[in-house]
């Protein structure tokens, strides 16, 4: 019975963690943007990496609800 909340609980945290990581990524790059700084464009592409992996894990926990096939 835990179990669909669990996984409704992950697939929330991730979606949650993404958007932020989304949200900071936006923000370093205008900020790199505006200052000229290589330094926050590098840390603008990490969080935009950080992003991506936030997508795959959303869809490997999409992907594992899906029964195995008999």
């Amino acid at each position: 019975m835990a179990e669909p909340e669990v996984k409704t609980e992950s697939v929330g945290t991730v979606v949650v963690a993404g958007a932020a990581n989304l949200a900071i990524a936006v923000a370093k790059l205008v900020a790199g943007l505006i200052s000229g700084s290589a330094a926050m464009l590098s840390e603008a592409a990490h969080s935009l990496a950080d992003t991506t992996t936030e997508v795959l894990l959303y869809l490997a926990l999409r992907s594992s609800w899906r029964t195995a096939p008999r």
